[in-house]
């Protein structure tokens, strides 16, 4: 494309140099003239509203309007017509259940019991304002985040449906559970027990892998469980080899992470939604964290200092109740980490090393103590602690 400024460049280069450009030759007088059309085409007459026009294009015998080929109305399955036009739309409706109230025959738009200020304005289930929701609060999280949360299960406040503990199915509402463990509190990709220690014999002992089907793939390795190690015996010596054994009790990698049983979470949940038990302990067997012993909501603080064994590591959660200096009545769950001098060193590291993770999956903790004595989680240490 050429600028005006070129144009201006050749006009200026013409004017001074006319000889470089001479004129174009006249016209040939005895050269035919094209006779020009007596057809005159007749201008379309866009006023008239009764005139049916004609489409350029063809359409396709098949097609309908807001559909793509191959698609099918979603209700009745029928190639005819889309779901906005289906004659059977009236009937999918009556089996909807609405978001709010839960009821059939209803979406959440069409709620009666809904009025325009609370579809506008959200709940913060931390906080109780009203205004922003839980991933916007600026307070610090108060139990879990679900403080004031309602579960349309129970109808009760302090915790979601997929924590209440009627909730048979978890977060499975249709149905199902975990493809490794069975569990229905987590999915596959986040349960506790696809990292296990494998003793492989060509490996060292004490490495963590992580199971898949038909193959197993090597997560990390550590020499804290070193109770086998094999010697193996070399080419011309003697093959009298002994296997060198520790004294000590066989547990899992510490690095690899400790698995978690499914009534621990249930139980807590009951302990904190429904305030069944007074506490709880936990113990690590077989490779994984179980429920110990369950004390009655009516339990004392000395029952549950009883309940720890003098010799043995143990996870505890204690329902402190008291009242206030204003006279109101609360609650706090406290998270403790019995772990006596006398206890066996190497599972005094397996539970100093599973205590964080284990402590995440009860959603709820509130206080956290680490004791080694009787005197360092007394009674006055826990009330000291709550005020």
């Amino acid at each position: 494309m050429v600028s005006k400024r070129q144009q201006i460049a050749r006009k200026r280069y013409k004017e001074a140099h006319p000889e470089l450009f001479p004129p174009p030759p006249p016209p040939d007088p005895n050269k035919k003239k094209k006779k020009k059309s007596n057809f005159n085409r007749k201008s379309s007459d866009s006023t008239n509203p009764n005139k049916v026009r004609k489409s350029s294009g063809k359409k396709h015998p098949l097609r309908v309007t807001g559909m793509k080929p191959g698609e099918s109305c979603y209700i009745c399955k029928a190639p005819d017509h889309i779901a906005k036009n289906c004659p059977k739309k009236s009937e999918w409706e009556r089996n909807k259940i609405c978001l709010s109230c839960r009821q059939r025959g209803h979406s959440l738009k069409n709620c009666p019991n809904q009025n325009e200020e609370s579809t506008d304005r959200k709940l913060c289930y931390n906080c109780g304002e009203m205004g922003h929701s839980l991933a916007h609060c600026t307070q610090p999280l108060q139990d879990g985040g679900t403080k004031y949360a309602n579960c349309f299960i129970c109808n009760e406040t302090g915790h979601l449906s997929k924590d209440c503990p009627k909730n048979t199915r978890g977060i499975y509402p249709k149905g199902g559970s975990c493809k490794i463990c069975g569990g229905v509190t987590h999915l596959a990709r986040d349960c506790p027990t696809k990292h296990i220690s494998i003793n492989n014999e060509a490996g060292t002992a004490g490495q963590s892998f992580y199971v898949r089907p038909n193959r197993i793939t090597k997560l990390s390795g550590d020499d804290l469980e070193d109770d086998f190690v094999p010697v193996v015996p070399l080419a011309g010596k003697d093959e009298d080899v002994k296997i060198k054994k520790k004294q000590g009790t066989k547990v899992a990698n510490s690095a690899s992470g400790m698995a978690i049983d499914d009534e621990c979470k249930l139980k807590f949940l009951e302990l904190k939604a429904k305030r069944n038990y007074r506490f709880i302990t936990f113990m690590i067997l077989d490779y994984q964290v179980v429920v110990d012993k369950l004390g009655g909501p009516d339990e004392s603080y000395d029952v549950f200092m009883s309940s720890l064994p003098s010799d043995e590591c143990r996870y505890a959660v204690f329902d402190f109740d008291f009242t206030t200096n204003e006279n109101c009545q609360k609650s706090k769950i406290f998270f403790i980490a019995w772990s006596p001098e006398t206890a066996v060193v190497r599972m005094k590291m397996v539970y100093a090393s599973s205590k964080d993770r284990f402590k995440r999956e009860l959603d709820g903790i509130q206080y956290e103590l680490q004791a080694t004595d009787a005197s360092e989680m007394s009674f006055d240490i826990i009330k000291s602690r709550a005020n």
